[in-house]
């Protein structure tokens, strides 16, 4: 249709490693109002589970830790300071927070990882972390979940950053990021609205009077990311 945005066609996919299955976990449960499913298929000796969690320029993005073994479901519990995730056959126990994990027996072959990428995100520097955690909350006024924010080591500093998108297209991401010196040592990162933006990282999700957004940590450099 005339004035109509065409539809982009998936052109690959792009799998972007997780330090541990507890990222996994974090991400596809915490912070959620509805957990994302994750994708579970057979890489060699091992099973990957993949969560897909943005598209950018027809790339669909998955984000996974490999495994010994799968199960039916991903098991999360965040308690007090303390996270587990488990992965089981059956969603019984009420204090968790159940995902569930889905078999695939065979992607289509367009989403195999691609390994080079004509098109990445700009980059766009924020002053401090605090920055970072109110455009990662702003969702919120419209009661969503806040944006995860994903880390990485880049030369001698942690990169700590979210996706958001300036409009409706996916064209329009960009990666807003800060650096820090120390690799982050919790799964969120807190901050106040009341209290002169007090920003801090966190081992609970669960004090009253502060927002939280997830930390979801990867294995390297996350590829899409243009400095």
């Amino acid at each position: 249709m005339p004035g109509k945005k065409a539809q982009r066609r998936i052109i690959g996919g792009c799998f972007v490693k997780l330090s541990n299955l507890v990222d996994l976990g974090r991400l596809a449960c915490a912070l959620e109002r509805a957990q994302l499913p994750i994708f579970m298929s057979k890489h060699g000796d091992k099973v990957r589970l993949s969560v897909q969690n943005d598209l950018f320029m027809g790339v669909p993005i998955f984000y996974y830790w490999e495994s010994d073994s799968g199960g039916e479901f991903l098991a999360y519990k965040n308690n007090g300071e303390n996270e587990e995730v488990l992965l089981l056959d059956s969603a019984t126990t009420p204090s968790y927070i159940y995902s569930p994990i889905i078999h695939v027996l065979k992607l289509p072959s367009i989403l195999e990882h691609k390994k080079e990428f004509s098109q990445k995100f700009l980059a766009a520097q924020v002053a401090d972390l605090s920055s970072l955690v109110k455009l990662a909350t702003y969702k919120m006024l419209y009661e969503e979940p806040p944006l995860p924010v994903y880390c990485f080591k880049n030369g001698t500093s942690w990169i700590v950053g979210a996706f958001a998108r300036l409009d409706d297209y996916e064209e329009a991401s960009l990666f807003f990021y800060t650096r820090i010196k120390e690799e982050p040592s919790t799964g969120f990162i807190k901050y106040s609205p009341s209290n002169l933006g007090e920003t801090s990282f966190s081992k609970r999700a669960d004090e009253h009077g502060f927002h939280y957004v997830k930390v979801i940590k990867l294995a390297e450099k996350h590829p899409l990311v243009e400095f």
